[in-house]
């Protein structure tokens, strides 16, 4: 897919631009806030643990890492899980800081948009919502491509969350809008069966569980 480089091109850029503006925070990787940020963590922890409850030692894969913030969680929470954990984002400088920032041995940093090896989860939060296109189609294909590349890691489950609405669309800010529907029907035609989560404190957003 020749648009994906020039795409992830983009997202490089716009995530250093607001890296360097301000830092290892929920507004340096565009979130409108840390609460909301734990919140879809919450909920993506949530779901692992529905699912995990055979698992010992849970292997974690994250995509879009970013500063580390879904790591520094689970530290947080480690007494709730045992867990193996790898970051992974297209971003060095992100990668950079992470690997400067946790010393931990079960924790490990590279530079990817997916996993290097089959993981029990991979989860993505917020991963995909700043879309470096107007064109909606194009945005899709991307994301669609990019499931089915982590589908392929997955060994029990894949969460990620989106924005939705009704009607698929960029806004004006550029965040992605997803229609459920049209997310739900491309996973289970082409992944696995899928669940939708959603919060009443998360207005518009949605965390799928795409399960083996």
């Amino acid at each position: 897919m020749k648009s994906r480089a020039l795409l992830e091109t983009e997202i490089n850029s716009q995530y250093s631009k607001r890296f360097e503006k301000f830092g290892p925070t929920a507004k340096g990787v565009f979130w409108a806030s840390t609460a909301r940020q734990e919140k879809r963590f919450d909920l993506i922890l949530e779901e692992i643990q529905k699912i995990s409850r055979n698992h010992i030692v849970l292997e974690i894969a994250d995509i879009g890492c970013g500063y580390g913030s879904f790591a520094d969680y689970l530290n947080r929470n480690h007494n709730r899980i045992k867990f193996n954990y790898e970051g992974f984002d297209i971003n060095s400088k992100f990668i950079k800081h992470c690997r400067s920032k946790f010393s931990e041995a079960n924790l490990r940093f590279i530079i990817d948009s997916k996993p290097s090896s089959k993981k029990d989860f991979v989860t993505m939060s917020g991963t995909y919502n700043l879309a470096t296109t107007k064109n909606v189609s194009l945005w899709e294909q991307y994301l669609f491509s990019c499931l089915s590349e982590c589908w392929s890691y997955t060994k029990t489950a894949m969460i990620f969350n989106l924005q939705t609405s009704k009607t698929s669309k960029i806004s004006s800010q550029n965040i992605y809008y997803a229609n459920a529907s049209k997310v739900i029907d491309f996973c289970v035609s082409k992944l696995g069966p899928t669940r939708v989560v959603r919060d009443s404190s998360l207005e518009n957003d949605a965390t799928f569980t795409v399960v083996r």
